[in-house]
Formats: C-alpha cells, structure tokens, sequence
C-alpha cells in the first residue's frame, strides 16, 4: 500500500511537471535583441567579466527551439519591430508564444585568447573563455548614442554538420534577458570649461593650440582658439594626446585617446590613457573625478 501512496504522489508530480506553463519570453527583451544583437552584426566580447580583455566576434545565427536560422529577415517583426515569429529552413514559421529556447551562435575564436594577457589567460584556464557554463558578454558596436550589452552562458562548441557554415567550429550561447541592458553612451556627466589646451595629432609636427570645452569620463571636447586657424583635419579613430594644465607642472594632464569626430571649429575625443610616472596609463574613475573637480573650481 505504501508503495502505490509513492507511486501515487510521483506521478502526480509528474503531471504538476506536465501542467507548468511554457516560459514567456518578455517581448520587449526580445525587441532588443533582435534590434541590437542581430544576425550578421560584428559584435564586440569579453569572457568571465574581464571588460579589459575586449575581443570581437559575430552573430552568425539564432537557435530557436532547437532549430537554427541564419539570416536576418527569418525573424519576422510586427510594425513596432517586435519579433512575431521566426521562419524556418523548411518554410515552416514558428510563433513567438511558442517559444521555449533561444541561443545565439557565433564562430569559435578561441585562437584569439594569444592577444589577451598573461594573468587573463591563466584566470580562463586551460579549458578557455569557451569553457562550458563561461560568462561571455556581447555588446553591440557602432550604435548611435547606446552601448547595448547582454550576458550569455556557453552552452557548448560545436563543428556544424550542415547548413551554410559546416565544417566550421562555432559556440552556442544562451542570453540571459534579464542582463540584457542599454545604456546610454553619455551617461557620464561632462563637465564645462575653457581651458587652453594642446592638441598632439602627428609625429613631427608642432601641437594645435586649441580650448578645452567641456570633459566627462569617456570623452572631451576641443574647439579652435578664435585665431582663424580651423582644426586640424583628424582621421576618425586616429590617436592623438591632449594637453592642459592649472597653472603648475603638478597640475598637467597629458591624456591618450582616440578622436572620435571632428568639423572645422572643433573635435571629441574619446578618452582612454592619462599619463602618469613616465608612461601613459588606463585612466581611472578617481583620475576623472580629479580633473572634474579641478575645472569645477577653476576660473579659467
């Protein structure tokens, strides 16, 4: 008797199992994704929460229910641009309701490891950033005004049997929507100034002499003097070094970064060494915050 109670109470567990809702993907993630993270776009990566070592890589395909798809346009959308479906190989399409899983394919670059450091591959271990369970984040590049990011879970590498990439090494990762987030690039508060400043833009070739207009975290801005002279012409993502000071050696910044646009009366940069006791280094948030409250209390 005891026996068929447990037998009892085991299958109605197994019908309570049987009964669970399907899980419901939230419509809204699902618009982001399929905006920021879509089939064919270069993406950018970084494995186990190391945001140094930045790597690039490509959404190749979408695994939908265990069926992969590999362009673009088989994600159906309605007029708001949320995903309504997905259409399949074989013409069939299958409806966002009667989705259950989801991954994103990408191509094995675990060749790329050789560029990370020492110390960023000895923390991967020898299994790699591909390790089954790793954390690998996407972020989403060349997006107007948005950093897009989503944290994935590598749920194994594989060598494609068929379709248009087989005999190709690929991993498949899970996204986790609820990490899925899009930050506004400038959310970082600039600050205002006017502030003479020097702008080393070729080898060789004397500075630009220009004012420093306003500066936040990730970015600052240049304008020409009022002399006549216009800016020089700056090749976008080329590096360059800007120079100010607050009246002393003590207070110079001599920064490295990259000029992320420029016109004729002015140009951003964006903002990644700060050099200090002889060699140019990753700037960091109290550096920021340093140079921030010196122009805050400046009267130049």
């Amino acid at each position: 008797m005891l026996d068929k109670l447990w037998k009892g109470r085991g299958s109605a567990k197994t019908a309570d199992k049987k009964k669970a809702p399907a899980f419901v993907f939230d419509r809204i993630k699902l618009k982001q994704l399929a905006t920021y993270f879509p089939i064919g776009r270069k993406l950018l990566y970084y494995p186990e929460y190391h945001q140094k070592a930045v790597l690039h890589t490509l959404a190749i395909g979408y695994r939908v229910n265990e069926r992969l798809i590999y362009t673009h346009d088989a994600v159906l959308l309605d007029g708001q641009g949320h995903p309504t479906g997905f259409r399949l190989d074989d013409g069939e399409v299958l409806p966002v309701n009667k989705l259950t899983s989801f991954e994103i394919l990408v191509p094995d670059t675990s060749e790329m490891e050789r560029k990370l450091d020492y110390v960023t591959r000895a923390a991967l271990g020898p299994a790699g950033q591909f390790r089954k369970g790793n954390t690998i984040t996407l972020v989403a590049e060349n997006v107007e005004r948005c950093l897009p990011s989503v944290d994935t879970v590598v749920e194994r590498r594989q060598v494609m049997e068929e379709g248009p990439y087989a005999g190709s090494a690929t991993i498949l990762l899970a996204p986790d929507f609820a990490t899925l987030k899009v930050v506004d690039k400038r959310r970082h508060q600039r600050v205002a100034a006017a502030l003479w400043a020097d702008l080393y833009f070729a080898k060789d070739t004397p500075p630009f002499r220009c004012v420093l207009r306003d500066f936040s975290e990730n970015s600052l801005r240049l304008s020409v003097s009022g002399d006549g002279r216009p800016m020089p012409a700056l090749k976008p993502g080329g590096p360059v070094v800007v120079e100010f000071d607050f009246g002393s050696i003590e207070t110079t910044y001599r920064i490295r970064g990259k000029t992320m646009r420029g016109e004729g009366d002015f140009c951003v940069v964006q903002v990644e060494q700060l050099y200090r006791d002889g060699d140019f280094e990753r700037i960091r948030m109290m550096d920021a915050i340093e140079i921030k409250t010196r122009l805050l209390n400046s009267r130049a």
